[in-house]
C-alpha cells in the first residue's frame, strides 16, 4: 500500500470514528445463558457488516480478512478498531486462516466472521465458521441488526450504510452448539441449521433486509 494510499485511508478512518460516535447502540440479548464463560463466534451477514464492526469496536474480537486488496483496506481499518485480524479465507476447514483464528482465541478472545462473505451469495453460510467453532472449542451466536434509517447498496449483499445519529438494535440470538466431529456431512447440516437460525431471526427483527 503506497503512502499516499495510507494518507487517504488514515483521513478516511478518523471521518469513521466522528461518523460512528453519533450511532445510537441498543444490544439485545435473546438468551438468558449469554453471559457465561465459553468462547462465541459471532455469525453475521455480510450486508450487516458496518454497524457490527462499528458497535464491537475496541474489544479485540478476533476475524478473518481475505487476502485481497479489499481485503488490505478492511485489514487497515480494522487494526485501528481494535479487531485482531487473521489474513486468508474461512470457506475452507483446516487452513492456516483458521488455525491463527483458533488460535488467537485461546487468549479468551471472541470471533466474528461474515457467514456469505466476501463473494456469496448471499444468505449462504459457509463452512468457515463452524470449523472455527470446533477449532475454538466455542459456540456461535447468531447476530442480527435492525437499523431505522440507513442506505441499501445495490451489491450482491445488499450493503447497508446507516444515516448519522441511526438508532441500531444489536440481535444476539439462542446459542449454537457444534458437534466435536468434523465430518462433511454434520458440517453441512450445522451450517444449515446456522443459516435458518439467523433467516428466522432477520424475518422476526430485520425483514425490510430480505
Amino acid at each position: 500500500m503506497s503512502l499516499g494510499s495510507k494518507v487517504a485511508l488514515t483521513l478516511l478512518f478518523f471521518i469513521i470514528r466522528i461518523y460512528s460516535w453519533t450511532l445510537r447502540f441498543k444490544a439485545v440479548y435473546l438468551s438468558d445463558d449469554f453471559d457465561n464463560n465459553k468462547k462465541k463466534v459471532f455469525a453475521v451477514w455480510h450486508g450487516q457488516l458496518l454497524p457490527l464492526v462499528l458497535f464491537y469496536k475496541n474489544t479485540g474480537t478476533v476475524t478473518i480478512v481475505s487476502k485481497s486488496k479489499d481485503g488490505d483496506i478492511a485489514d487497515f481499518f480494522l487494526k485501528r478498531l481494535d479487531y485482531k485480524t487473521v489474513r486468508g479465507s474461512s470457506s475452507r476447514g483446516g487452513n492456516e486462516a483458521l488455525m491463527n483464528a483458533a488460535a488467537l482465541m485461546e487468549n479468551g478472545l471472541n470471533a466474528a466472521v461474515t457467514v456469505d462473505g466476501p463473494k456469496g451469495p448471499k444468505f449462504s453460510v459457509k463452512p468457515g465458521v463452524i470449523y472455527l467453532a470446533k477449532k475454538a472449542c466455542g459456540e456461535i451466536i447468531p447476530v442480527i441488526c435492525s437499523v431505522k434509517w440507513y442506505k441499501r447498496f445495490s451489491s450482491w449483499d445488499n450493503f447497508i450504510l446507516p444515516a448519522p445519529f441511526s438508532k441500531i438494535n444489536i440481535y444476539f440470538g439462542e446459542k449454537i452448539q457444534v458437534a466435536e466431529v468434523m465430518d462433511r456431512e454434520t458440517i453441512n447440516y450445522e451450517a444449515t441449521v446456522l443459516r435458518e437460525k439467523m433467516l428466522e431471526l432477520t424475518r422476526v427483527y430485520s425483514k425490510d433486509f430480505l
